[in-house]
């Protein structure tokens, strides 16, 4: 009886983990953008589902008193998709990204701002908005 029990355990241990090692058979696939913003930097944005995640860009922004600062953000969370288009906020500890735009099934394009701070009494930086255009690859 014992070693039935071990045995049964053993194999439900065994399901979970090739479970969550395999993908989900409704699941979405992950399609990748990769293109630049108008600033000529790169940026790159994966698609799951009805939900974008911007991965990675780089924009230079104007301080206050003239000097500029370029930034490389990424670590974002998901945007939801409405009706072809997206609109998000996300805010970190120094800074604040606006993201807007619109997804078809080859190109999303749109908008993206970043207003940051070197440190939480650091000098004010922000970029304007700046255009970006990423096909899928």
């Amino acid at each position: 009886m014992r070693f039935r029990l071990v045995i049964g355990a053993m194999m439900v241990c065994a399901l979970i983990l090739a479970a969550e090692g395999a993908p989900l058979a409704g699941a979405a696939p992950k399609r990748v953008y990769k293109g630049k913003t108008t600033q000529k930097r790169p940026v790159r944005i994966t698609k799951r589902g009805q939900t974008l995640k911007l991965r990675h860009f780089t924009a230079q922004l104007r301080c206050k008193g003239g000097s500029r600062l370029v930034v490389d953000e990424s670590g974002f969370v998901r945007t939801p998709i409405r009706g072809g288009r997206f609109r998000d906020v996300q805010v970190g500890s120094t800074d604040e990204v606006f993201f807007r735009g619109r997804v078809t099934r080859k190109v999303v394009r749109g908008r993206l701002r970043v207003k940051d701070r070197l440190h939480k009494r650091g000098p004010r930086c922000a970029s304007k908005w700046i255009k970006f255009r990423a096909h899928l690859r």
